[in-house]
C-alpha cells in the first residue's frame, strides 16, 4: 500500500470512529444569540444578556449596547443603529448584528416596591449614606472584560492619549420611590453611565455638594442612557463632578460600570 492510499484509508477510518482531526476549530465563530438571565432579573423586570447578536427578533424591550461597536437593527425596510454604550426602546424589531446587549422588559408594575424586599438598602453598605433615604440596589452581575479608550468609546471624540485600557464590566439595578434625593456625591473609582428602565428621573451635576449649585439637569426617561459625567485626563485618570440621581416618580434604572483592571 503506497503512502497516499494509506493516508486516505486511515482518514476514513478515523472519521468513521469520530476521531478525525478538527481543522480550523480554533477559528470557529461563536454561536449566535447566546442568552442568559442577568442575576437581577425578577418578577418585575426581565433582564437578559445576549452575546454574538445575529438576526434576533425583539418583541418589546429596552436594548442596551454593551459593546465598543454599533448595534444594527431593522424593522421592515427601515434600519437603525444603537451606538456603543447607548440604548433604545425597541418593539417588533430584528437586531441584525452586534456584540453584547442587555435586554430589559418591564413585566409588571403592580406592587413595584416589592423589588426592594429582595434587594439591599444602600445604607447597609455605605455608613455615610443618609439613614432616611429609601434607595435599594440589586445583586451585581459581572459581565466580563472590555478593552477601550473611554474618551473615544463613550464620546466618539478623538482621544489625546488614544491608549486603550482593560475594564471589568458590571451591571446592577437601582430602585427608589418618587421624590427621592439619592444623594450628591463624587469620587467614583470606576466609569459609569445609567439606563432608565421605569419611571422618570434626573441625573444632575452640581458645582458643590449643595443642591442650590445645580448647573446641569438631564431628564431620564425609559430607554434612555445619559452621556458620561466623568472627565478623562491625558494620562487615563478620570474624575467626576458632584452629581446625583433624583427620582421624580418611582424609578428603576440600570448602572453600567467599567472598573479599571
Amino acid at each position: 500500500m503506497d503512502r497516499r492510499t494509506f493516508l486516505s484509508h486511515s482518514g476514513r477510518l478515523l472519521a468513521a470512529a469520530g476521531l478525525a482531526p478538527r481543522m480550523f476549530a480554533e477559528n470557529r465563530m461563536p454561536e449566535s444569540n447566546q442568552r442568559r438571565s442577568l442575576s437581577f432579573s425578577n418578577d418585575w423586570i426581565e433582564s437578559v444578556l445576549v452575546s454574538a447578536v445575529r438576526n434576533m427578533p425583539v418583541e418589546d424591550a429596552i436594548v442596551v449596547n454593551l459593546s465598543t461597536t454599533a448595534l444594527h437593527y431593522r424593522v421592515g425596510g427601515d434600519h437603525g443603529t444603537v451606538l456603543p454604550w447607548k440604548s433604545a426602546m425597541l418593539r417588533r424589531c430584528t437586531l441584525e448584528s452586534g456584540e453584547t446587549v442587555a435586554l430589559l422588559h418591564v413585566r409588571q408594575r403592580t406592587n413595584l416596591g416589592g423589588v426592594a424586599l429582595g434587594w439591599e438598602w444602600y445604607g447597609r453598605r455605605n455608613p455615610q449614606f443618609p439613614r432616611g433615604t429609601p434607595l435599594y440596589i440589586s445583586l451585581q452581575d459581572e459581565i466580563g472584560d472590555v478593552q477601550l479608550d473611554p474618551v473615544h468609546g463613550f464620546t466618539h471624540e478623538t482621544s489625546v492619549s488614544a491608549s486603550p485600557r482593560r475594564y471589568r464590566l458590571k451591571l446592577n439595578l437601582w430602585y427608589t420611590p418618587e421624590e427621592t434625593d439619592c444623594g450628591i456625591h463624587t469620587g467614583h473609582q470606576f466609569l459609569e453611565v445609567h439606563t432608565q428602565v421605569l419611571g422618570t428621573g434626573h441625573m444632575q451635576k452640581f458645582r458643590e455638594n449643595n443642591s442650590e449649585t445645580l448647573y446641569e439637569d438631564v431628564p431620564m426617561l425609559p430607554g434612555f442612557t445619559h452621556d458620561p459625567f466623568f472627565v478623562v485626563g491625558d494620562n487615563g485618570s478620570f474624575s467626576y463632578p458632584w452629581h446625583r440621581y433624583y427620582a421624580e416618580t418611582d424609578c428603576i434604572w440600570m448602572a453600567v460600570e467599567l472598573h479599571p483592571l
